[in-house]
């Protein structure tokens, strides 16, 4: 792997486990196992970084969100999962506060706030749809909860259960988190919905 991308995963894997705010160049030197000239050669801050993160994290996830109109049942409902992967490979940027990018880089900082909202709307525009093509039989009243639950899911599960479950692989906790999100959807998914759910879980067994 060259040294470019070396940087790039373990910067976005240290400020996943930690925060980005105590992830030093340093730190992000040794676990890169470059020097640490070698990572100011490539980037001239941690917020270079940051920047680059979010143009992986919006590339992965457009290629993905193909699925949030579609009509097929199957299709939408494993594109909501597929989605949660790619939140957890990026949750720092929708976990921290990035206070200091807030006061140094604005611009920086309102592409974080961008990245977050529109996060925050494609949860809502997916759980509608869902409800459209009749996945969730679900009443106006009970979006707004049905949203924030699946949000929380997808900006802390993976923390929290690292600390609750600190022997549990992070697969297997991704296999969880999912578990988690199916059963807060569960009540509402119509019949067709129940059964695709459970021939996916059968298979990921």
């Amino acid at each position: 792997m060259k040294t470019r991308q070396k940087i790039i995963k373990e910067s976005l894997f240290l400020f996943n486990q930690t925060t980005f705010e105590s992830s030093t160049t340093s730190l992000i030197a040794e676990k890169s196992e470059v020097l640490e000239g070698s990572l100011w050669y490539h980037f001239n801050s941690k917020n270079d970084l940051v920047s680059t993160h979010l143009e992986m994290f919006d590339e992965e996830f457009h290629l993905r969100q193909k699925d949030s109109v579609s009509e097929d049942p199957k299709t939408l409902i494993l594109g909501l999962f597929s989605a949660y992967e790619i939140f957890w490979d990026y949750r720092y940027l929708m976990r921290d506060s990035f206070e200091q990018v807030s006061r140094d880089l604005p611009a920086l900082y309102s592409k974080i706030v961008e990245a977050n909202s529109y996060v925050d709307e494609w949860a809502q525009t997916m759980i509608l749809r869902a409800r459209d093509i009749g996945v969730l039989l679900i009443n106006d009243e009970d979006v707004e909860s049905i949203v924030e639950i699946s949000l929380i899911i997808s900006r802390h599960w993976l923390d929290y259960s690292m600390k609750k479950y600190p022997n549990d692989s992070p697969p297997h906790l991704r296999k969880k988190g999912i578990n988690l999100l199916i059963k807060s959807l569960y009540p509402y998914l119509s019949l067709e919905s129940k059964e695709i759910i459970e021939e996916f879980t059968s298979s990921a067994r």
